[in-house]
């Protein structure tokens, strides 16, 4: 048990603060680059961003290689299950595959215009941020890009579970009670949107030049979908540095003081150092958000109303977090 202050704490202890520097600052940033970019050029990006949804489903999830990747995921959860009494092909995950059409076209439409925007601005008004790394050995770029964007990741994680309208967002995502490897799309639109907000600022920070801290956003897809998966697989000693799926699962444990514990993307060093790191023996570990709409067990007819207040929920339940916020007494 922690008994001394730590980031976590104060960004829990400051959510007012932490929400006008990570989320007001940005986006008073993307509405001045969408004044200068112009209406022509939105009207243009959003026709090209539909046609790259189109294109990424064709290429990516018809793909031999995510056929062989699934297959691998399906043999792994049947000879390591997390949970042995789950179904490979279950409701949860026919019911994230759907998540993944929501998740993706707010990915397409608005977080690569968001992405689009940040640089727009940044070549407009800040000095070239890759000039500052641009003689290093294109090794150690790779290297430094991508421990930048993983802190980045990490921390806009611990901002989205610290401040109570961002976690209501955020909770849909934890209240899959069978994960697996579709999962990491089980995003709420609002969610997305934050965590492009809160990590922009860190990529400002920590000097990384937005369209890499993009790419690499991306590829952590495959590596996500493998870390939800119904798999038990532990690195061992290396967990306290690489994110393993036995790790990344306490974090999803319906007990919500795991949910505390284990925020890293790719890498375990953040939560070894800031404190949040946590592993355990134990093999089965019942994951879900007590009180959120549950698609298991429900007819089928049901479905499309689950799915509909699993969306909705978070923005009635936000909505009261922010007015309870503003309504509140002050303490004397």
């Amino acid at each position: 048990m922690r008994n001394r202050s730590t980031l976590q704490d104060w960004i829990a202890a400051h959510p007012g603060a932490v929400s006008i520097v990570t989320l007001a600052v940005p986006f008073a940033i993307l509405v001045i680059a969408a004044v200068e970019t112009g209406p022509s050029a939105l009207v243009s990006h959003f026709a090209m961003a539909a046609t790259n949804f189109r294109d990424y489903f064709a290429t990516v999830f018809i793909s031999a290689s995510f056929i062989v990747f699934f297959a691998v995921i399906l043999i792994l959860e049947r000879l390591r299950p997390a949970d042995p009494d789950q179904a490979l092909l279950s409701r949860g995950l026919f019911f994230d595959a759907g998540f993944s059409v929501v998740s993706l076209l707010v990915h397409f439409l608005f977080v690569s215009l968001f992405a689009l925007l940040f640089l727009n601005f940044f070549q407009r008004h800040v000095p070239p941020l890759s000039n500052l790394i641009g003689h290093w050995p294109n090794w150690l770029r790779v290297i430094v890009v991508f421990v930048a964007v993983d802190f980045a990741g990490w921390l806009s994680h611990v901002i989205r579970h610290k401040v109570p309208a961002l976690w209501h967002f955020h909770a849909l995502h934890h209240s899959q009670g069978a994960m697996n490897l579709m999962t990491e799309f089980r995003l709420h639109p609002c969610d997305l949107l934050a965590r492009t907000l809160t990590m922009s600022f860190v990529f400002v920070l920590v000097l990384v030049p937005i369209e890499q801290a993009f790419v690499f956003v991306l590829l952590q897809k495959y590596y996500l979908m493998f870390l939800h998966a119904n798999v038990d697989i532990s690195y061992g000693p290396l967990d306290r540095v690489l994110v393993s799926p036995r790790v990344h699962r306490l974090h999803h444990a319906i007990d919500p003081d795991l949910h505390d514990r284990n925020y890293g993307v790719y890498l375990s060093l953040w939560d070894t150092i800031f404190g949040t790191f946590l592993t355990s023996s134990e093999r089965t570990i019942r994951t879900g958000v007590e009180g959120f709409p549950d698609e298991r067990g429900a007819a089928w007819y049901r479905m499309p109303l689950i799915f509909l207040r699993q969306l909705a929920l978070p923005v009635a339940q936000a909505v009261q977090s922010v007015r309870a916020a503003f309504t509140a007494q002050p303490r004397t």
